[in-house]
């Protein structure tokens, strides 16, 4: 038996506004799919946020996100995870039901829509990464 792979081709590109609507706050409003074939989009530009504007606060809008796998959810546990260790806040607004449900599954729900003037959350690294399954190795 022979196997033939074939490269992973985005459904539909992934739209990233990124907007800065107050002093120490970036937002990233993301529209489409968020899956293997373009989360690494998703952590290049969370990243280039975060060490270029050192925000003290991201806010990522999923409000135009109709679909997110393990790798989407894999990019903002480890964004979330470099922002805190910079003194910055990151966190999810507008999830619509299909990816609140696998954020909730996953226990990320409370973690990453926390808001800013709350206390974190408490799941912690291990907890977040444990939660998750096997997404992300630390």
């Amino acid at each position: 038996m022979i196997t033939t792979f074939t490269p992973v081709t985005p459904l539909a590109p992934l739209g990233i506004d990124a907007s800065c609507p107050s002093p120490g706050t970036a937002r990233l409003a993301v529209a489409g799919e968020i899956d293997l074939s373009n989360s690494d989009l998703l952590h290049v530009r969370l990243l280039n946020v975060l060490s270029t504007l050192h925000p003290q606060h991201i806010e990522v809008d999923l409000a135009e996100v109709t679909f997110l796998d393990c790798s989407a959810l894999t990019v903002l546990v480890v964004l979330g995870q470099a922002a805190a260790r910079t003194g910055c806040r990151l966190r999810i607004t507008n999830p619509q039901p299909v990816v609140r449900r696998v954020l909730d599954l996953t226990g990320l729900l409370d973690v990453l829509t926390a808001g800013f003037d709350q206390a974190p959350a408490v799941a912690t690294s291990a907890a977040a990464t444990a939660s998750a399954g096997i997404l992300v190795a630390v």
